[in-house]
């Protein structure tokens, strides 16, 4: 029997070690170190930088975690025949995912606008799901025609992860409470009423 660590092992240490970051990302920004982060995540700095090969390595890891699974959770979310029903469901899974990791994702943002970093996987993975969605709903005649893209840029700038902590945090609701004012924020601006 070996003495190296089995793939389970070393795939819940760099887990514990992304979680770390994300929670001193949202404590205080980037200025932490790798070491600092290893010793929250309860693993050794040599471990860390097994994974990592410094602190900044190791915050685009956790952002590509986070984007990642907010892509995915909108790629298993099912369609239905209510396209509008379907931008809801979104738009909940939104705010259920920027309410864990908001605090964290705002330290490592790009001062770039959304429609400028198209070509960014995460950027344009949203892009392409959110437009998607706007699109379905104006095909189907569910919300009147219109520019997807400005759809898609409110959609994105509504939702943005700053406006989910601050509702949830600051003003301490209910990540459905949230959910549910964001969402009526961006039917409006798709040209519905807030309840549809």
């Amino acid at each position: 029997m070996t003495d190296r660590p089995r793939r389970g092992d070393a795939r819940m240490r760099r887990s514990a070690l992304l979680a770390a970051v994300g929670e001193l990302l949202a404590e205080r920004g980037p200025g932490f170190s790798l070491a600092e982060a290893a010793g929250l995540a309860g693993i050794s700095t040599a471990t860390a930088y097994r994974n990592f090969s410094d602190t900044a390595s190791a915050i685009d890891a956790f952002y590509a975690e986070l984007s990642g699974e907010l892509l995915e959770t909108f790629d298993r979310l099912p369609a239905t025949a209510d396209p509008v029903a379907d931008i809801r469901a979104a738009c909940g899974e939104w705010v259920a995912q920027a309410s864990r990791w908001g605090a964290a994702a705002v330290h490592v943002r790009s001062p770039r606008g959304v429609l400028a970093r198209r070509a960014d996987s995460f950027v344009g993975g949203l892009y392409e799901r959110l437009g998607r969605l706007v699109g379905r709903a104006v095909d189907g005649g569910a919300v009147p025609a219109q520019d997807v893209r400005f759809a898609v840029l409110m959609w994105v700038t509504i939702f943005d992860e700053r406006v989910v902590v601050d509702l949830t945090r600051t003003l301490g609701w209910t990540t459905q409470q949230a959910a549910d004012h964001l969402t009526g924020a961006l039917l409006r601006v798709l040209g519905l009423p807030a309840v549809s």
